[in-house]
């Protein structure tokens, strides 16, 4: 009796021993390598998912403000050609006999043209513009105007760039108004509103450009882009422009010029 009692005990204590044991081994059981190769692929999956997703995102950002600035790129110089052509100007001749063509002259050739003409100084105070002198003719001062489409100084774009030149009382200001001219023209042409004989300057203007300079290869300068315009930031622009001062003595003939009417030519 007191063997079998002092036996039970130690069988007991040997079993929880065991259990304990066996518990123990299995909280402290780690990963596999097979495991470890799972989740590693998983993470790789979505790491290279999530990648692609900012990729594109960043990317279509890119374009979105590229295209944004060759627009308002393209904005800015539609108005400053439309603001001189606004204010184109040629000497009146008192035989009355107005000429269109003497307005404007285009030289070179397409796509390198160089549009030139008077105008009338729009940042210029009107004492300068005038001189309102007590006797004789009391010439008007106009600024040389000179636009010249030409190639870039990079071997790796195909495109044009613009340059404005302003000669005003002998001063000449230089300015480069874009490097992503595709296409730029100015065409004198005479139409026929309501049966009258009316001339005007038309404008048109393509800037192109992209985040991926390999784009810009299969651009041919000169040629306006009609169709593929895929990955390329394009901007088109068109104006019309009527002359003031043309029209002025084109709409009165017969009339003599005035004493406020001529204008001096620059250098002259």
């Amino acid at each position: 009796m007191i063997n079998a009692n002092v036996n039970r005990p130690a069988t007991s204590f040997y079993k929880s021993r065991v259990t304990h044991s066996s518990s123990v081994k299995a909280k402290a059981r780690g990963f596999t390598l097979v495991e470890i190769m799972v989740v590693t692929a998983c993470l790789a999956l979505l790491a290279g998912t999530t990648f692609l997703l900012i990729r594109a995102g960043t990317r279509s950002s890119l374009q979105g403000m590229l295209r944004l600035e060759t627009t308002l790129e393209a904005r800015k110089i539609i108005r400053q050609v439309y603001a001189d052509l606004k204010l184109a100007c040629f000497p009146l001749p008192y035989n009355s006999v107005y000429n269109f063509e003497n307005v404007m002259y285009i030289t070179g050739a397409p796509p390198h043209n160089m549009y030139s003409f008077l105008s009338f100084p729009t940042h210029a105070r009107l004492e300068e513009v005038m001189s309102s002198p007590y006797s004789g003719i009391n010439y008007r001062e106009t600024a040389f105007i000179n636009y010249r489409v030409e190639p870039t100084a990079s071997n790796t774009r195909s495109l044009l760039r613009l340059t404005r030149e302003e000669t005003f009382k002998g001063e000449t200001r230089t300015k480069v108004l874009s490097e992503r001219v595709n296409f730029f023209e100015i065409k004198p042409v005479m139409l026929q509103p309501y049966g009258r004989n009316q001339h005007y300057f038309l404008i048109t203007l393509q800037l192109v450009d992209s985040i991926d300079a390999s784009e810009l290869n299969r651009i041919r300068a000169g040629e306006k882009l009609q169709n593929d315009r895929s990955n390329l930031a394009v901007a088109d622009f068109f104006d019309i422009v009527y002359p003031e001062f043309f029209h002025a003595a084109w709409n009165q003939p017969g009339i003599n010029p005035n004493w406020h009417t001529q204008i001096k030519i620059p250098g002259q």
